[in-house]
């Protein structure tokens, strides 16, 4: 049975009371805990609180609920998740044969019995018709306190038995039942996916198509059962919403990111799978048939569909019958007819046996590896732990425990199988290990990447060396462990400052003049250094000539030459990330240790740069640096290769005395057709066959064109 912090839930329920309005405060005390006088209001909170952990009055105040109110309150106790949206629990109320459904769930409210979840922006609810309204009343969302549901698990819910009395007899046919493993370890390998690359939402809280690709059509998740074939459309997302309601991911202003694996995890397998049955009626947007369909203004039905499909199988298991079997197609009949929307989301291809592979997918595909029900060919019925969570059955025996259940390889690859696997050990060896493979017998890879992961995530080499050992059916092999050492001490060699002075020196030798002096310890590059701890050196034996400030722009201290190649650096407004952007365009130059330092543009490096950022790019950050943009000779180096090859040709030039003449010789048409074009204010060019006409043309207006040697 999952654990329930009870003092959480209770100060949830009081906080919820105290933004009641005083009148209706007043109001729902009365029904709760009766006070015989005026009391404060502070005292009614505390009452209040107080009743909800009281065994006898819940028992006499759910008993004086009308009869829907006790049912829906019966539901959430089963369901063992405290938390529900007002339009699932009216699905409910519908199924269970009430028109009128929005009653059943303002009883519950006006006993005390069932609390609204008020946003944070909200100070006061003045009546629950009037937040319904604000908040929609599809989407509104109530909670009960656990200890209030536990009460209520009994209530009679109405629910025909639908077994069939010819079922065949238990050894008539093969009983299937799960190992119960399948989705925590599908829920291990998206958590380490989301703990390499976190996922993003779009404004609208779905999921950007990139994500949904990579989910869609990853191998590992995507990979069917084993031992129950069955086709999950978009297994991947479905995986990664359960792992969200879970509580393995957390949402942080729209992204998801990988928190800490729950407690609940090292307790053993029985606690996770009550855990993650807890969380089924929490998953919104995806569907057993059409995958994943998120809406702003529709209600997934899949969470109560699938929910009074186990109800149905529960009141079977609480019968005369209890060992009986029911067919799926009677499952899908009593569906059809009762769940206000499900019959509506059916596709048509399916609506002639009336949903009976929504059906079947829901119970092979998600009931069934949560070991919820066991599986015949045509019928289901539920398991001992489906029993004992929905039918008041006894707790299930822990499955027997192989510790020894991993194979390491030489090649750093890891073989699980499952029947030694645990929620604890897929937890463990999600943080360190790359998961490969689901079957029978698991594969997962040791990677560099994966390693340091882990040990970001807390873990240290001894304890994946002692996982590793513990779980393994013979000694790790020399190999791996020299690998994990060599990933292990690469991480080691890196220190974290959470602040630090940098001092850049004008040349190395004044460094490790400074390293001698014991002024700073450590050298990052051939110029800058720092303090062993990351603090401020002893200043006062430094010659200060300038002082960054790295939440500012980049300040102009570059100085193109005019051949415009040459870059003089002004090292009082330099900063220690010039040199690493110069060394992607630029070579430096010696220089006496007295005279600025200089670089040259590379034209190997600027061609690197051009493939890897445009040319407006580079621009910007000589504008940034130096106030101009890439220089003619630096736009010769990048953009000559890439146009047309220059041409040779032999041309004669005629100078003009004028700019007006010249003007005029390219103006007038019996010139023009002669010049080749004009290069300059007062100089064209022509070719040598056509010199001859053009002195002939010139001479006839009285101009004289002169060649030397004639």
């Amino acid at each position: 049975m999952i654990v329930i912090d009870v003092d959480n839930w209770s100060a949830q329920c009081r906080d919820a009371l105290a933004r009641y309005s005083e009148p209706l405060l007043r109001s729902v005390t009365a029904k709760l805990i009766r006070p015989r006088v005026n009391q404060p209001v502070e005292e009614l909170l505390e009452k209040s609180i107080a009743t909800l952990t009281n065994p006898p009055v819940i028992d006499r105040r759910i008993r004086e609920l009308p009869e829907p109110s006790r049912k829906l309150l019966g539901v959430i106790g089963l369901s063992q998740q405290p938390r529900w949206r007002v339009g699932h629990l009216m699905s409910l109320a519908h199924a269970f044969g009430e028109e009128d459904r929005l009653p059943a769930i303002q009883a519950a409210l006006a006993a005390g019995l069932l609390y609204p979840v008020i946003p944070a922006d909200i100070q006061s609810i003045e009546d629950f018709t009037s937040w319904f309204g604000a908040q929609g009343i599809l989407v509104a969302e109530v909670f009960a306190h656990p200890a209030v549901a536990l009460r209520a698990r009994g209530e009679s819910l109405g629910l025909p038995v639908l077994s069939d009395p010819e079922s065949p007899a238990t050894g008539a046919a093969v009983v299937r039942i799960a190992d119960g493993l399948d989705w925590p370890l599908r829920l291990g390998v998206v958590w380490q996916q989301v703990l390499a690359t976190p996922v993003r939402f779009t404004q609208s809280r779905t999921l950007f198509k990139k994500v949904l690709t990579r989910l869609q059509t990853d191998e590992v998740l995507t990979a069917p059962p084993t031992d129950l074939p069955v086709s999950l459309p978009d297994v991947g997302i479905l995986a990664l919403l359960w792992a969200a309601a879970a509580e393995l991911l957390v949402d942080q202003d729209g992204e998801l990111t990988a928190a800490a694996f729950p407690a609940v995890w090292e307790t053993g397998l029985m606690p996770v799978l009550e855990d993650l049955f807890a969380q089924l009626t929490r998953i919104e947007g995806w569907d057993p048939l059409l995958g994943y369909e998120p809406s702003d203004t529709l209600l997934s039905s899949t969470p109560t569909a699938g929910f009074l499909l186990l109800l149905l199988l529960a009141s079977v298991a609480r019968s005369a019958e209890a060992a009986a079997w029911v067919p799926l197609t009677a499952l899908a009949d009593w569906l059809w007819t009762h769940h206000p929307d499900w019959a509506g989301v059916i596709p048509p291809s399916e609506a002639s046996n009336k949903g009976l592979a929504w059906v079947q997918t829901f119970l092979h595909g998600i009931a069934y590896p949560l070991q919820l029900v066991e599986v015949q060919t045509e019928s289901v019925r539920l398991s001992a732990l489906g029993r004992h969570l929905l039918a008041g059955g006894s707790e299930p025996p822990a499955p027997a425990v192989f510790p020894q259940t991993l194979l390491v390889q030489p090649n750093a690859e890891i073989l699980a199988y499952r029947q030694g696997l645990h929620p604890g050990l897929i937890a463990t060896l999600s943080r360190f290990a790359r998961w490969k493979g689901l079957g029978p017998a698991c594969t997962l890879e040791l990677t560099a990447e994966q390693t340091y992961r882990g040990l970001e995530s807390g873990l240290t080499l001894p304890m994946i060396v002692q996982a590793l050992t513990r779980h393994a059916s013979r000694p790790i092999p020399a190999a791996v462990s020299d690998l994990l050492q060599r990933w292990a001490s690469k991480r080691e060699r890196i220190t974290i400052y959470t602040s630090a002075v940098l001092v850049e020196f004008g040349t190395p030798a004044e460094l490790d003049v400074a390293i001698a002096r014991g002024i700073v310890t450590i050298r990052l590059t051939d110029r800058i250094g720092i303090t062993a701890e990351g603090t401020e050196p002893a200043l006062s034996q430094l010659r200060l000539i300038a002082n960054r400030d790295y939440e500012t722009r980049p300040q102009r201290c570059v100085t193109i030459g005019s051949d415009g190649v040459t870059l003089t650096i002004d090292s009082a407004a330099a900063d220690l990330l010039l040199d690493t952007e110069l060394a992607r365009l630029a070579i430096p130059l010696q220089s006496e240790s007295s005279s600025p330092r200089r670089f040259r543009l590379d034209p190997e490096l600027l061609r690197r740069a051009s493939q890897t950022a445009t040319m407006a790019e580079i621009d910007t950050w000589f504008v940034e640096r130096s106030g101009q943009p890439l220089s003619p000779a630096g736009r010769l180096i990048v953009l000559g290769p890439q146009s047309l090859s220059p041409q040779v040709a032999r041309l004669l030039v005629v100078r003009f005395p004028m700019p007006e003449i010249a003007e005029g010789a390219m103006q007038w048409p019996e010139t023009r057709a002669l010049i080749a074009e004009q290069i300059g204010p007062t100089t064209v060019v022509v070719e040598e066959e056509n010199l001859n006409a053009l002195q002939q043309v010139l001479a006839d207006i009285g101009i004289t064109v002169f060649v030397p040697g004639s």
